[in-house]
């Protein structure tokens, strides 16, 4: 068993990537996946991923048929929620990711 200092991680990223069967709204139906994904690749080849970690989630409660569900959790910090995110609204996030 190997020890994980969570101490490292400054900013902690939640993406929303549930799905539930059709006519039920869910975030992997509007980009969830796909959100999550590029958010994964860009703190990889930003060289962050050891500092800001993104993880995928189960329904964090704000379905919708427009976007997925983002909250991001920086050290001393109060967590931002965010709902309706699609793909227009990456460079936001980012931005609010790296916020110092």
């Amino acid at each position: 068993m190997k020890h994980i200092d969570a101490d490292e991680c400054t900013v902690h990223v939640l993406v929303c990537t549930n799905e539930r069967p059709l006519p039920k709204n869910s975030c992997k139906l509007v980009g969830g996946q796909e959100f999550y994904q590029r958010i994964k690749t860009k703190l990889k080849d930003t060289g962050l991923s050891r500092t800001h970690w993104a993880t995928r989630t189960g329904c964090l409660g704000f379905c919708n048929p427009v976007g997925t569900t983002v909250t991001i959790h920086a050290k001393g910090r109060p967590p931002r929620w965010f709902s309706e995110v699609t793909d227009a609204d990456f460079d936001f996030i980012w931005d609010e990711i790296v916020r110092e």
